[in-house]
C-alpha cells in the first residue's frame, strides 16, 4: 500500500510506519487487494541484484524478507525521511545509502550504475491523473540501469482487462483516493504495460486481484 516518495507527509509518520507491515502486508494485500505478500517477496528474491536501488522502500521489509546476499549494495530513494530511516535501520547489515528524492523528479543518480531497481506499491500513490503522468520513474529506472538490468515492482490498479478488484478493494481504494493517500483512479494496467514496453527490451506483467506485478529488462 502507500509507500510513496510523493504523497502527503502526514501518512509517513513513525506511528503509521510501525503498523505498516501488519496493515499492508498481512491484511490489505491478501484480503483486500487480492495479492498475497509472498508474491511481492518472491519478486524481490528473484530480481534483486548485486547493486540495487529501491524506490519507496516502506519499512524495508520486502528487501529484508527476500534474503539478500551478503555483499548486496543497497540504495534507498524516498522523498520522506521516516521511511528512509526505518528501512535503513532494518537493512543496517548492508549499510544502505539513502537518497532523499522525489520519484517524480529527475533522480540525482549516475547513468547505468544499478543492476536492479525495485518499486513496490508506489505508483498508485504518486501524483497524476493516470499512469502517463507517472512515466518519469520508468524513464529514470531505464537510465540508471546497466544494460541487461531489471526494473521490477508492483502497484494497485483501478482498471485494466485483467484487473479484478473485489468490492472491499473498490471501497478502500475510493476512501484512500478521497484522502489523497492514493492517486490511482485513472491508473490502467494495460496503459502501464504499454509504457514499460515502449522503453524496455523485455517486459513480463502479471495481475493478482488488482495488483500488477512487472519485470522489465533493459
Amino acid at each position: 500500500m502507500p509507500s510513496s516518495p510523493s504523497t502527503g507527509p502526514s501518512v509517513y509518520t513513525p506511528g503509521w510506519l510501525n503498523r505498516y507491515d501488519l496493515l499492508v502486508h498481512r491484511i490489505s494485500c491478501p484480503l483486500v487487494w487480492g495479492c498475497p505478500s509472498h508474491d511481492l517477496v518472491d519478486q524481490y528474491r528473484h530480481n534483486v541484484a548485486r547493486r540495487h536501488l529501491d524506490v519507496g522502500p516502506g519499512t524495508g521489509t520486502l528487501l529484508l524478507r527476500a534474503g539478500l546476499a551478503p555483499h548486496t549494495q543497497i540504495h534507498l530513494l524516498d522523498k520522506h525521511l521516516h521511511p528512509l530511516e526505518m528501512a535503513s535501520h532494518a537493512l543496517a547489515a548492508h549499510a544502505p545509502l539513502k537518497h532523499t528524492q522525489d520519484a517524480l523528479k529527475p533522480w540525482a543518480l549516475d547513468n547505468e550504475t544499478f543492476r536492479s531497481v525495485g518499486m513496490s506499491l508506489v505508483v498508485h500513490a504518486l501524483d497524476g491523473d493516470d499512469v502517463r503522468d507517472k512515466v518519469l520513474p520508468v524513464e529514470e529506472a531505464h537510465r540508471v540501469l546497466e544494460p541487461g538490468g531489471r526494473f521490477f515492482g508492483s502497484t494497485i490498479m483501478s482498471r485494466g482487462d485483467q484487473v479484478r478488484p473485489w468490492p472491499q478493494a473498490r471501497a478502500l481504494m475510493g476512501f484512500y483516493n478521497s484522502r489523497g493517500i492514493f492517486n490511482n483512479r485513472g491508473d490502467d494496467a494495460d496503459a502501464w504495460t504499454d509504457l514499460l514496453r515502449s522503453r524496455f527490451a523485455r517486459v513480463h506483467v502479471r495481475v493478482r486481484g488488482c495488483v500488477v506485478l512487472w519485470e522489465a529488462t533493459k
